[in-house]
């Protein structure tokens, strides 16, 4: 078992997350702190850090390095961005650091930080299109990408801190100070001619995933996500509009908006809102990667740190983490879409629907990791809230309610993810007709021994015959997938015949 940390000291904080690495390759985080230090704000009128700055980043990078130490953390990544970048005497922060904790802080060249924090967008989302924004407390770092490859890349020497200070936003904002930021964001976005080609924003960092929060309180969304969230472009103008009227101690009282992010709120949202419309784009994407992410990959895979498949690998990494069996979730799964495929007639479904049903074959036992008790509903939980990156929300809670389904039709709560989530009526309806197809296939692996091989299905109009192949005896898989019935035959109206083959 190998395990690394991740110090990364931005303009307005620093953090530390923890990552098992396991011989196979599977990792997992463990701890994920994070400090405010604002040193964008430790700094002189000529950009130089001052002594409190320096000695306030140094406390706190002892800390985490102590930390790391008491968790048996073998190797250490620290990497400096923005405020340190851009200072001076830089080096007497960095001397400092090396001195107290034995660390050597790598300050990262603008170039390196936006492609760090494109690698880590990229390894956990589905889109192979779009513009990663990821907005800090003294940089804008915007990466155009096409089939996954860095088209076009510009970091602005601008953050929510910065501006923040720069036009007086930290408390109730004054109208000609907002008209004089949203010119400036307006005049500077309009002087990057690619940003149009690329209307598919997608956010990391701080102030988009605090804007995440606000929006999820705003309507009650579920689940309680942020990554992958889709947000309106009216609802962002909506939000930045509503905080921009307030001052610090109402801003403070904004469900989801935490503490110290208040002051920030104004000017990080401003931002992200005039660059959506600089994009022209009708909806934001956040996500909660992040350049640490963009680390990670990089240490991890130094030759090609980008994800041949995004999901197929996060799937994998959850399987082979919890050592779960992965021989019987991959037989389940493929029986299921053997099922899907020669039973077409009766469902009606399409590729997205078969592929749902596949993901969920493979992650119907994550409840395990929790407990075999009350299996279902734990899987339920553990496909909505573990690191599973590569789905939409759409699909993940789909996929979750399907995976929880394995032995009797879970629908606790679903309609509220229709009211006030990303799944629609119709992918209820979806998963009810998928259910029976993952029991049975299930239920014909019940010992986990791989007896049966193949089947093939005959349908008549009163009746469906499954008949199950095997090299070996299968007659409690059998009996087992005879249980699927009675719920097949209210699904489809036909009659569930399973006989040896």
């Amino acid at each position: 078992m190998d395990r690394i940390g991740i110090i990364d000291l931005g303009s307005n904080s620093v953090r530390l997350v923890i990552i098992d690495i396991k011989e196979n390759g599977a990792h997992h985080q463990i701890e994920n702190l994070k400090e405010s230090v604002r040193l964008r704000s430790g700094t002189d009128a000529e950009g130089f850090l001052t002594e409190e700055g320096i000695n306030s980043a140094a406390e706190m990078l002892s800390l985490f390095v102590r930390f790391c130490h008491a968790r048996n953390v073998k190797q250490i990544i620290a990497v400096a961005t923005a405020a340190v970048r851009r200072a001076p005497n830089r080096a007497a922060l960095i001397n400092r650091i090396a001195q107290d904790t034995g660390v050597t802080i790598q300050v990262l060249s603008s170039e390196e930080e936006a492609y760090l924090g494109y690698i880590g967008l990229v390894n956990s989302v589905t889109e192979s299109f779009g513009l990663m924004a990821d907005l800090g407390g003294g940089a804008l770092k915007l990466v155009g990408f096409k089939e996954r490859l860095n088209q076009n890349t510009t970091t602005l020497d601008f953050g929510s801190v910065s501006l923040m200070e720069k036009y007086g936003l930290q408390d109730r904002p004054s109208p000609d100070s907002l008209r004089a930021l949203e010119a400036f964001l307006d005049e500077t976005f309009s002087r990057i001619t690619w940003l149009p080609n690329y209307p598919r924003l997608m956010g990391l960092g701080g102030s988009f995933r605090s804007l995440a929060r606000v929006y999820r309180h705003h309507v009650n969304y579920v689940p309680d996500v942020t990554h992958g969230i889709h947000i309106p472009a009216e609802a962002v103008e909506e939000i930045y509009t509503m905080l921009s009227r307030m001052d610090l101690k109402q801003r403070r009282q904004i469900p989801g908006l935490e503490q110290d992010r208040a002051d920030l709120s104004v000017t990080g949202f401003g931002i992200i809102h005039h660059l959506l419309k600089a994009t022209g784009g009708k909806e934001l994407m956040v996500s909660a990667s992040s350049l640490r992410d963009g680390l990670f990959y990089k240490h991890t895979y130094p030759r090609d740190p980008i994800l041949f498949s995004v999901l197929t690998h996060h799937i994998h990494n959850l399987i082979d983490y919890h050592n779960l069996d992965e021989n019987h979730l991959r037989r389940v799964s493929n029986l299921a879409v053997i099922l899907f495929d020669q039973l077409a007639p009766l469902h009606n479904l399409g590729s997205h629907e078969r592929r749902l049903l596949l993901i969920a074959g493979l992650l119907h036992e994550l409840g395990a990791v929790i407990s075999v008790e009350n299996i279902e509903k734990h899987t339920l939980y553990a496909v909505l809230n573990s690191p599973l990156l590569g789905l939409s929300q759409r699909e993940r809670v789909s996929a979750a309610y399907l995976a929880a389904s394995h032995d009797g039709l879970i629908q606790t709560n679903v309609k509220n993810y229709v009211e006030n989530g990303p799944i629609k009526e119709e992918d209820i309806i979806s998963i009810q007709k998928l259910a029976p197809l993952l029991q049975i296939a299930h239920s014909l692996d019940r010992s986990r021994t791989g007896v049966v091989t193949s089947l093939q299905a005959n349908l008549t109009p009163e009746v469906c015959e499954l008949r199950v192949f095997g090299t070996q005896k299968r007659d409690l898989e059998i009996r087992d997938a005879r249980r699927r019935a009675e719920m097949f035959q209210e699904v489809y109206g036909v009659e569930l015949r399973i006989v040896q083959g």
